[in-house]
C-alpha cells in the first residue's frame, strides 16, 4: 500500500527547460504545479502562464491574482 503511494507523488527540482516545454507545447494541454510551500496552481490554458525567454521564473495568471513562481520552487507537476 505505501509503495502505491509513492508511486503516486514524485519529487523533483524543476528545470526551466522543462516548464518551457510543457508552456510551449502545440496543442497546449493543462497542468498543474505545486511549491515546496505546498500551494498549487492550475494552468489550465496558454494565457494563464507567462515567462521570461529562459523560463527561470513563471506567472501564474488567475482569474483574480497573478503569482511570481521561481522553477527552482517547484516540486511536483501533475498533467491533466
Amino acid at each position: 500500500m505505501l509503495a502505491a503511494a509513492r508511486a503516486e507523488c514524485y519529487f523533483f527540482i524543476m528545470k526551466p527547460e522543462e516548464i518551457k516545454g510543457l508552456a510551449e507545447r502545440e496543442p497546449f494541454r493543462p497542468f498543474a504545479v505545486r511549491l515546496n510551500n505546498g500551494a498549487q496552481y492550475t494552468f489550465k490554458a496558454a494565457k494563464d502562464i507567462g515567462a521570461p525567454k529562459d523560463y527561470h521564473l513563471v506567472i501564474y495568471f488567475g482569474a483574480k491574482e497573478a503569482v511570481r513562481i521561481d522553477t527552482d520552487s517547484i516540486v511536483e507537476i501533475f498533467e491533466q
